[in-house]
């Protein structure tokens, strides 16, 4: 059961369905397809859905940020504004670029607490 939940988690962190691995879950950038490719599966079930990854993604910002931060500010003569400077602005850009990893994730949470509209494929 445990590596079954940690190959769904593999799979939205690959950005492939969490159903199949097959399928992908991006069309675009910054755009998800309806559906699986491979196996049918609805990637977003409901409006207002992707909030969570929003929660995803504003904690590994700020975890990137922070480690940024404190591993600066132990290994290098940097003062306190260029440190702030730095890391702000990497605090900025976060969020783009983990939008599709926290997509992929949360995606795959959202599959393993609700189960799915087809049946699981047999292994």
């Amino acid at each position: 059961m445990l590596f079954e939940i940690l190959d769904i988690l593999g799979r939205g962190m690959k950005l492939r369905c969490p159903c199949c691995g097959h399928g992908r879950l991006f069309k675009t950038r910054f755009r998800t397809h309806e559906r699986c490719s491979a196996c049918g599966e609805r990637f977003e079930r409901e409006p207002g859905q992707c909030f969570g990854a929003i929660y995803i993604n504003l904690g590994l910002s700020v975890m990137l940020a922070v480690t940024g931060y404190l591993i600066t500010n132990t290994f290098s003569s940097l003062t306190m504004p260029q440190q702030l400077g730095i890391w702000t602005s990497v605090a900025a850009l976060g969020p783009v670029l983990f939008f599709r990893l926290a997509k992929g994730l949360w995606t795959s949470i959202i599959f393993l607490g609700e189960g799915l509209y087809i049946q699981w494929p047999t292994r």
